[in-house]
């Protein structure tokens, strides 16, 4: 009779349950609490979507007082119409919101985040819905032409970005300076703490174009390198992820990615600047 558990526990297994079970979309997370259902499921339930965006990183991710603005909201806005849902707004920063996302703070993010293999091995990411490129701001009087010129050179990044990696692999002699934001990263650039600074062009190019003394400051030689924009999402959650990735692909078949685009950095507008992009498409 003391194999009867035994026997049970083995069919339960073959018929994929399992005695211990194994991972699936509904299974206990890291804390050991039971979803109720996929992420998909409970944010379809609930019709509301909450998505980490950045509130320093002109020109995605901006806050004054109640309002938010940015290419990262709009498109937000536009990925949560195709869905049906309703959005709730919730501020990361570059070096908390892999953990906010990982806690389950915020379902989504949508923050200027690079997709990266290293990265991949925490969270997903959907198809590229934009992407720029690694630069320098410097002084208008510096003598940095570009990454070339950068042994021995004081250079701010931010904590959490690709930017310190990056810097190590172009500019092994740079001095890399660490700081916690963005509003830190071009504070440190006006007091001369740093000789340069280094993120994505347009967040660059975002930082000072509605400062005063912008004309202080220029871009120092061409992007470095290539950094494709993902909505980032917790592991194993696929059903969430295809439906992002529909999201997305239709915005841009119907034609709201290049309106939304044309806004931030078409010509004419404030943070304009050459956008060359064009998205991953599937059949339908």
């Amino acid at each position: 009779m003391r194999i009867l558990p035994l026997l049970a526990c083995a069919l339960i297994a073959v018929i994929g349950a399992g005695c211990g079970g194994g991972r699936s979309e509904a299974s206990p997370g890291a804390n050991g609490a039971a979803p109720a259902g996929t992420l998909y499921d409970r944010v379809m339930a609930a019709k509301k979507l909450r998505v980490g965006v950045k509130a320093d990183t002109p020109p995605f991710g901006m806050r004054r007082g109640e309002a938010w603005t940015g290419f990262d909201l709009d498109i937000a806005h536009a990925v949560a119409r195709q869905l049906g849902v309703d959005l709730e707004l919730v501020a990361v920063t570059s070096r908390d919101r892999d953990d906010q996302l990982v806690a389950g703070t915020v379902d989504i993010v949508i923050a200027s985040y690079t997709i990266t293999r290293f990265r991949e091995r925490e969270i997903d990411f959907t198809i590229p819905y934009f992407a720029d490129g690694q630069a320098l701001l410097v002084p208008v009087d510096s003598p940095v032409g570009s990454y070339l010129d950068l042994a021995g050179k004081r250079v701010g990044t931010v904590k959490g970005s690709t930017s310190s990696f990056y810097l190590k692999q172009v500019a092994p002699d740079a001095k890399p300076v660490v700081v916690a934001d963005f509003d830190a990263l071009i504070a440190g650039l006006r007091a001369g703490t740093v000789d340069a600074i280094t993120s994505d062009r347009l967040i660059l190019l975002g930082l000072t174009r509605l400062a005063p003394d912008r004309a202080q400051f220029r871009l120092a030689g061409d992007p470095f390198t290539v950094e494709p924009y993902g909505i980032a999402l917790p592991q194993d959650q696929s059903r969430l992820r295809d439906a992002l990735n529909a999201a997305l692909m239709a915005i841009w078949e119907d034609g709201t990615w290049r309106t939304i685009a044309d806004t931030w950095f078409g010509p004419g507008a404030t943070y304009a600047g050459d956008v060359s992009f064009t998205m991953s498409l599937v059949p339908k």
